[in-house]
C-alpha cells in the first residue's frame, strides 16, 4: 500500500544525503554516504540505492511503497529526460540517471541539478517560503545558482538559466574552471578562496590553513578548516574570506539589479556553518550596489534555512511535482 512518502537525494561529488519525507516536508528518516568518484556511475547508483533502502527502512516503509524519488546531482542536467550531461565533480558525462533509477526502483523519478532542487526546498519549506520570486546563490566548490519567478523555477530559453556563478565580474580576473576569466566562481568559490590562501602563503604570509588541512586529513579547504582558521585569528583567512564576501555581494547586487527578486538565498557549506555572520557583509555590499535605493527593506538577502537538508528536501518537492504531473517519462512502474 502506498505510504504517501517520497524520497529525495542530494547527490554531491563528495557526499550524498537521502531523506524520506512527508508532504509537509517533515523528515522521517535520513541516510548518507561518501560518494565514490572516478569509478563510473554504476557504483554511485548502487550507493544511492543502498542509502535509499536504509532511509526507507528507518522510516518504517519499503522503497517499493514510496510514491516517488527525486535526485539532485551536481552538474548539468536535462530535467525532462533525466540525463546528466556533465557532472565534473562526479566525473560523469551523458549519464541516463533518471532512466536507470526508474528501472532499478520502479518509482516515478525526477532529476534536476543540485542548486535547482535546493532552491525548490527553500521555496517550499525554508528561507524563500511565500516568495513569488527568489534567487539562490550556492557557494561551494564552485558557485551555483537558481531562479524562481512567479512561483516556478525559471529555466530560460535553453534550460540553462541560473548559471550566475559564471557572471563575469572582471574580464581580466583569475581563470575560472569553465575556461573563461573573471567569473564570480573564480573569485569567491571555496576553490578560489583556497587558491588565494595558498598564494598568500607562497608569498611569505603566515597562515594556519595548510597545517589545519593536514592535521584534520582534509584534501581541500573545507568549511570546517575555514572556521578553525578564523578561531585562530588567521589574518590571511580573514582577508580572503572578506574579499570573497565582497565579490558575492557584487554578484548578488547584479542579480537584484537584473531580476529584482523578493529573496536572495545564500547557501552551501560556508553559509550553513556561519549563517548570518557570513551573509551580513554580502547583504551590505549587495544593497550598496543597487541602482534603485528605494524600499531596500523589502529585499531579503538571507542564509539558507534548511541547511544541509535544502537539496534533499528540494528533491522531494521535485519528486512530488513530477508525480502530480504524471509526465510520460515519470510514470510509476509497480513491481
Amino acid at each position: 500500500m502506498a505510504s504517501d512518502l517520497v524520497a529525495g537525494v542530494d547527490l554531491g561529488g563528495t557526499s550524498m544525503l537521502c531523506v524520506v519525507a512527508d508532504a509537509a516536508g517533515r523528515v522521517l528518516a535520513e541516510a548518507s554516504a561518501d560518494t565514490l568518484r572516478g569509478k563510473g556511475y554504476e557504483p554511485v547508483v548502487d550507493q544511492v540505492l543502498e542509502i535509499l533502502e536504509h532511509a526507507a527502512n528507518l522510516a518504517g516503509t519499503r522503497v517499493s511503497d514510496l510514491e516517488a524519488l527525486g535526485v539532485g546531482p551536481a552538474g548539468s542536467v536535462d530535467p525532462e529526460t533525466g540525463v546528466v550531461h556533465v557532472a565534473p565533480n562526479l566525473g560523469w558525462n551523458e549519464v541516463p540517471l533518471g532512466a536507470v533509477l526508474r528501472k532499478r526502483t520502479g518509482l516515478t523519478t525526477a532529476i534536476d541539478n543540485d542548486v535547482h532542487v535546493a532552491l525548490r526546498g527553500e521555496h517550499a519549506f525554508g528561507a524563500a517560503k511565500g516568495a513569488e520570486s527568489a534567487v539562490a546563490i550556492w557557494v561551494g566548490t564552485g558557485i551555483g545558482g537558481a531562479i524562481i519567478l512567479g512561483n516556478e523555477l525559471w529555466l530560460g530559453n535553453r534550460g540553462s538559466a541560473g548559471e550566475i556563478g559564471h557572471m563575469v565580474l572582471d574580464p581580466k580576473g583569475p581563470k575560472c574552471g569553465c575556461g573563461r576569466r573573471g567569473c564570480a566562481e573564480a573569485f569567491a568559490s571555496r576553490t578560489a578562496m583556497e587558491r588565494d590562501v595558498r598564494e598568500a602563503i607562497k608569498h611569505g604570509h603566515k597562515s594556519h590553513v595548510l597545517h589545519l588541512m593536514k592535521k584534520h586529513h582534509k584534501e581541500r579547504m573545507t568549511s570546517s578548516v575555514i572556521e578553525r582558521a578564523l578561531k585562530k585569528n588567521d589574518k590571511v583567512m580573514k582577508r580572503v574570506l572578506r574579499d570573497a564576501q565582497e565579490r558575492i555581494g557584487d554578484l548578488a547586487g547584479n542579480v537584484i539589479n537584473t531580476l529584482d527578486p523578493e529573496v536572495v538565498v545564500v547557501g552551501g557549506g560556508i553559509a550553513e556553518r556561519f549563517g548570518e555572520k557570513f551573509v551580513a557583509p554580502i547583504r551590505k555590499r549587495a544593497l550598496s550596489r543597487l541602482l534603485n535605493q528605494a524600499k531596500l527593506e523589502t529585499i531579503r538577502i538571507v542564509p539558507s534555512k534548511l541547511g544541509a537538508y535544502s537539496g534533499a528536501l528540494g528533491a522531494c518537492v521535485l519528486a512530488r511535482k513530477r508525480l502530480a504531473a504524471g509526465a510520460g517519462a515519470g510514470v510509476r512502474h509497480r513491481r
